[in-house]
């Protein structure tokens, strides 16, 4: 490890008790010690990386921004062997029988178990490759308690703070409630919570930020800011139910969204249970859209949670989702009131007779051959 101090190679004998034996100064992480694989400057790096122009973070969100670093997530549909494997170990059981022919005498009781044995996994790799795996859940190396305990909490006993970016929540967040809000953000996830108010989020949208649905006030649009499950979509579509006169806006993922090769989180709880459809998800019109194999991917207890989404990308998402709830809608048109023009329909009627439009060069007329006109008054 490289000491962030003086920045020289130090083997693990060389930095024990966390002190660098070159410069005599003491560091927060040491890769073998600590959870996570990390160290100073791989940490700092992370929270950089993850926080850039001014975006701050929790420490929930960078133990997922650090579980995605050491996952290795698939490329596509993996089979469980290979053409090529079979090939190879084939040829080192010709190798080892020849061996063992040429040898002789107890060699046979040596290496025939050895040939045995990779003819063995040879077949295995020859059957494999007709045969694909099954999705594996997100697999994490540490515990969240143990990131915020070991990890984050190592870094304030020596530095004394977490890093910039790296928000330090002191007291839970409690709702915010700007002056005159133009929408209402639901958001029963305290992480994602948490997220949002460490950036200032309502007094930037104007909006005001709710925990639970009884928070939410009238006459507002509404967003929901959700995981990705089926429990979730069902949340929603019930939402949606009770405030019929409400534009009720959907923040979160579909299973599209997440599916390989996506570089997403994918949990499976409950083992292989099969779930059964909500009655008010059944009947909603979001749910009869989504496609057999999604609706599948969901009944078959898998999920994705919001807050491990890299944090621009779920900053971008909430956003985008703000923007939708405030859009001006068009006016509706009442029996035997004159149609209103909306602007995007005034833009294209304005286009086909060339209001504001860049003058377009008139062609020359052809004369029925390919060659230039030549003027001929003599």
């Amino acid at each position: 490890m490289i000491c962030p101090h003086c920045h020289v190679d130090r083997r693990q004998r060389e930095r024990t008790g966390h002190t660098c034996s070159n410069c005599r100064k003491v560091f927060a992480l040491d890769p073998k010690v600590e959870p996570g694989r990390l160290h100073d400057t791989k940490f700092r790096e992370l929270v950089a990386k993850a926080a850039p122009g001014g975006l701050r973070i929790t420490v929930e969100q960078l133990y997922w921004v650090n579980e995605r670093r050491l996952y290795r997530f698939p490329t596509g549909q993996e089979r469980r062997g290979s053409v090529t494997g079979g090939m190879v170990l084939a040829m080192a059981v010709v190798l080892v029988v020849s061996l063992s022919f040429g040898i002789g005498g107890l060699a046979y009781l040596l290496l025939d178990p050895l040939a045995f044995l990779f003819g063995w996994l040879s077949y295995r790799q020859f059957q494999g490759a007709k045969q694909y795996r099954p999705p594996r859940p997100f697999g994490t190396w540490v515990r969240p308690e143990d990131f915020e305990r070991r990890v984050a909490g190592r870094w304030r006993q020596v530095y004394g703070a977490l890093p910039d970016g790296l928000a330090e929540l002191t007291t839970a967040a409690v709702p915010t409630w700007p002056t005159r809000p133009r929408a209402v953000v639901l958001c029963e996830l305290p992480a994602v919570f948490d997220f949002l108010h460490v950036n200032g989020f309502a007094e930037r949208h104007r909006v005001a930020l709710a925990r639970t649905p009884a928070q939410l006030p009238a006459g507002l649009p509404v967003v929901v800011v959700r995981d990705l499950s089926l429990t979730a979509l069902a949340r929603t579509a019930r939402l949606r139910a009770e405030l019929p006169d409400r534009r009720v806006v959907d923040c979160g993922l579909l299973p599209r969204a997440v599916d390989v090769p996506a570089r997403a989180v994918r949990l499976r709880t409950g083992g292989a249970k099969r779930l059964a459809v909500p009655d008010v998800l059944a009947g909603s019109p979001g749910w009869q859209r989504l496609p057999d194999r999604e609706r599948e991917w969901l009944l078959d207890n898998w999920s994705s949670p919001l807050i491990a989404l890299p944090p621009v990308k779920l900053m971008a998402l909430l956003d985008k989702a703000v923007e939708r709830a405030v859009a001006v809608t068009a006016t509706p048109v009442r029996a035997g009131a004159a149609e209103v023009e909306s602007p995007a329909e005034t833009r294209r009627r304005a286009e086909r007779i060339g209001f504001l439009t860049w003058p377009q060069a008139v062609p020359a007329p052809r004369t029925g051959t390919d060659t230039t006109p030549t003027d001929d008054t003599s």
